[in-house]
């Protein structure tokens, strides 16, 4: 009875034993859970499209988690087709032609976040010149709006009209008198700026595509900051103009203007319109060169003008 007694009380001290070694063992490989921790609420992306025109190009896209004070902010990103392009931390590189796209995944709470990327198997605008002096991303046409050619002077438009017509006066304009403009009968009362409105840009409206009318302030910075030689090309007479030392230039033909149904001072006065209204509601501001100025000035919207059109890179 005694030895009987003595190996369960053995028994019972071992089990003892074990149950307070699996005990333990449970506590050291349980997770620390943090009380204080933020928790994600959802991603975001600063580009929802992203266009590739050539092989190892690449782009930036970055990601914002909110909260801003969220404490897992660990991404997975991931490309549809890696053929197409690939992404590294928000570094997408272009790899072939097609289309993929790019998401954004949070670790914690599973958000996601998309961009598209669009790499077309087509030839790129041979219009688009980088003149790469200018401070402003924009690529200058190559040629007038309507034009084929850099010495033809394309389509002759009032400003704020999409359409060349046969006559140019205040009579066959959006607003047929002038002492409409700036009232309510005057669907650009207030409008300072037309540039990239396909309602009133013509360039925008024909040509689409991220092209519209310059704005003042960027043919001010091609006046002042470019440098302008008179010449000709292919018989036409006009100004040459580039930015010191890049290599790029572009010509702009001084093609004259209508007023009425008179093609006027041709191969004298260049009148390119901009998309900026004038400081009078029946004025629209121009570039104005002939072969010994250029400038900006202001001339009533009826007239017939040329554009050059720009691209936003």
């Amino acid at each position: 009875m005694k030895y009987t007694a003595y190996l369960f009380t053995a028994l019972a001290v071992l089990a003892s034993g074990v149950l307070v070694s699996c005990e333990k063992e449970k506590t050291e490989e349980s997770p620390v859970i943090n009380k204080n921790a933020v928790e994600v609420e959802g991603i975001s992306l600063d580009k929802t499209v992203l266009n590739f025109t050539a092989k190892e190009q690449t782009a930036l896209v970055t990601a914002t988690i909110t909260p801003e004070d969220a404490s897992d902010k660990r991404i997975l990103w991931k490309s549809s087709d890696e053929k197409v392009a690939k992404v590294s931390n928000g570094v997408v590189e272009s790899v072939g032609y097609g289309t993929a796209t790019i998401t954004a995944t949070t670790y914690a709470g599973g958000f996601v976040a998309s961009c598209s990327v669009i790499f077309p198997d087509t030839v790129v605008d041979d219009r688009a010149v980088d003149l790469f002096g200018s401070k402003y991303p924009i690529y200058w046409s190559s040629v007038n709006f309507g034009a084929k050619t850099p010495e033809g002077f394309g389509s002759f438009v009032s400003w704020g009209e999409v359409d060349p017509k046969s006559s140019y006066s205040w009579a066959s304009y959006l607003v047929p008198l002038s002492s409409w403009c700036g009232t309510d009968k005057d669907e650009l009362k207030d409008v300072e700026d037309i540039s990239g409105d396909a309602a009133y840009d013509p360039v925008t409206a024909k040509w689409g595509d991220g092209w519209r009318m310059p704005t003042v302030a960027e043919v001010e910075d091609l006046i002042y900051n470019a440098e302008w030689t008179w010449t000709s090309s292919e018989g036409v007479y006009g100004y040459k103009v580039s930015y010191s030392g890049t290599g790029k230039s572009i010509f702009l033909p001084v093609g004259g203007y209508y007023d009425a149904e008179t093609h006027a001072h041709e191969g004298a006065k260049g009148r390119y319109w901009v998309g900026d209204a004038g400081e009078e509601a029946y004025n629209a501001y121009s570039l104005d060169f002939t072969s010994d100025s250029y400038t900006i000035d202001q001339h009533s919207r009826y007239l017939g003008f040329a554009i050059r059109p720009v691209q936003d890179k």
